[in-house]
């Protein structure tokens, strides 16, 4: 079951993210970008099994219940995927704020490279602000979706301090 965790925890969050909760149209940034921050969260943790293949398999299901064009959230989780992958190497495994910074990257270029996807699938120019308020809002919510996915992971809700980040092995 715990090798099976991870991808249902994002499984969760894919159905989670595809409820109507009457955020404004500007806002429906936000949601699909918590799966891929978990995506990310995940692949970044050490000795979690969430293989990229796998990421972007919930990303396509992610499009799927959005309603968006097929392969723009696979793309993304597969970014995150491979981000969270290299994560280690540079955040050390002790800092988090590291791991922050490593986020607020991988959403700028998420972001960036959404907002230029978007505007090819349109063939237009589109507003950039609701794509760089979800990423902003989703650097935000960065250390409340890791302590999430730690949590289901370790199955208590305040893991010691020590716990959080042993060693790379």
């Amino acid at each position: 079951m715990t090798a099976m965790l991870p991808a249902l925890s994002v499984l969760f969050a894919v159905f989670a993210a595809a409820v109507p909760w009457g955020l404004p149209a500007d806002a429906t940034f936000i949601l699909p970008l918590v799966v891929v921050m978990m995506v990310f969260c995940w692949r970044a943790l050490p000795g979690t099994a969430l293989p990229p293949y796998l990421a972007m398999l919930l990303g396509l299901l992610t499009d799927l219940t959005s309603g968006g064009p097929l392969g723009f959230w696979a793309l993304m989780c597969l970014i995150a995927a491979t981000a969270g992958g290299r994560a280690p190497s540079l955040t050390d495994g002790r800092d988090v704020r590291r791991l922050w910074l490593v986020w607020t990257g991988v959403a700028s270029l998420a972001a960036a490279i959404g907002w230029l996807l978007a505007s090819l699938y349109f063939l237009r120019w589109i507003d950039w602000w609701p794509i760089a308020f979800g990423a902003l809002a989703s650097v935000v919510l960065f250390p409340v979706v890791l302590h999430g996915v730690l949590w289901i992971r370790r199955g208590r809700l305040l893991p010691e301090r020590t716990a959080l980040y042993r060693r790379w092995t």
